[in-house]
């Protein structure tokens, strides 16, 4: 029984560190979110995780996530963007062309 106990206690916890570790990494993506759109003098809408799986990306091995994050440039039209984390580290940031506005 103590061994039964013990990997239920370990499922447990390992459930609880994923779903931080997940929420931890949704912040992160977020903030670089906002950071692009702020260095682009984009207006940021929202994000929205998409996918994740293992993955080993060059020396690094982690949780790849994928998220979608919409932005506006002339507070008329909706874009949707996607950046990559690998744990939380910022992989890659790529949008679509977008409208400039004029002055």
């Amino acid at each position: 029984m103590m061994l039964l106990d013990a990997i239920l206690l370990l499922a447990v916890a390992t459930g609880f560190w994923l779903f931080w570790q997940g929420r931890r990494q949704a912040e992160q993506a977020r903030r670089y979110a906002l950071r692009y759109c702020q260095q682009h003098q984009l207006q940021f809408l929202d994000i929205a995780w998409r996918n994740g799986k293992l993955a080993k990306k060059g020396r690094h091995f982690g949780w790849l996530s994928n998220y979608d994050f919409a932005f506006s440039s002339d507070q008329q039209s909706r874009y949707e963007g996607e950046l990559q984390l690998l744990n939380l580290r910022l992989v890659n940031i790529t949008t679509p062309p977008y409208r400039i506005p004029e002055a």
